[in-house]
């Protein structure tokens, strides 16, 4: 069993392996493709200014040959580009079988864990094991029961009687407070009326200057 694993993991680190080196070197392949692409299309423009200056010095045949080299490396960089969308093919193909591979293996290891814990239980081990919590379940049940069960003689208690009992208590508490609060209370004073106050007498005001006038009015007429 051990040796099949080991046997396993092997082979996917040297998969992983020959997967990453296969794609630097598809990655270095399409660099240098980059770069005689980029070489020739300076090349391209050399030809094409030659052929002017040829063109310029009436040297027909000088022009003509410098556009014919022209040609010649177009078609080798349209012989690049197709090299190119190989590479990108290839590159593409490359990593999707790697992710495809990296999900298998996954997709292994977790069918693997689930089958490691199907060995280790079966139904008559979670059948038992169901059994027993039950049972422990009901035994603390009636432990509970029988802690809350009255003990001695709460049995013989009367509930009437103690509710009869607890209202005297509660009326002698009530008769209680109200006499308290009769003999806090302080003594009202006497109402004064307005009746029972003197009378003041109604004092006149004596006028002398018209007394005066009267005694003086015989003395005028004489």
């Amino acid at each position: 069993m051990f040796k099949k694993v080991f046997s396993m993991s092997k082979k996917k680190t040297t998969s992983s392996a020959k997967a990453i080196s296969s794609s630097d070197k598809l990655q270095e392949t399409l660099e240098t493709l980059e770069k005689k692409e980029q070489l020739l299309q300076k090349k391209i423009s050399n030809e094409i200014q030659k052929a002017k200056n040829y063109t310029s010095q009436k040297n027909k045949n000088a022009a003509i040959q410098c556009l014919k080299k022209k040609k010649l490396y177009e078609a080798e960089i349209e012989r690049i580009a197709n090299l190119q969308l190989r590479v990108h093919d290839q590159m593409l193909t490359l990593h999707g079988a790697t992710a495809t591979t990296e999900t298998i293996d996954a997709l292994r290891k977790g069918s693997n864990a689930v089958k490691s814990i199907q060995q280790s239980l079966n139904v008559d081990d979670v059948s038992k094991t169901i059994e027993e919590a039950s049972e422990q379940s009901e035994n603390m049940k009636q432990l509970q029961d029988a802690l809350a069960t009255s003990i001695g003689v709460t049995d013989d208690f009367d509930e009437d009687e103690l509710e009869a009992e607890l209202e005297e208590l509660e009326e002698a508490e009530l008769e209680k407070q109200i006499l308290e609060q009769n003999s806090t209370v302080p003594a009202q004073p006497p109402t004064i009326t307005t009746t029972n106050l003197p009378k003041k007498e109604t004092l006149k005001p004596v006028n002398n200057a018209d007394d005066n006038l009267a005694d003086l009015q015989p003395e005028m007429a004489l």
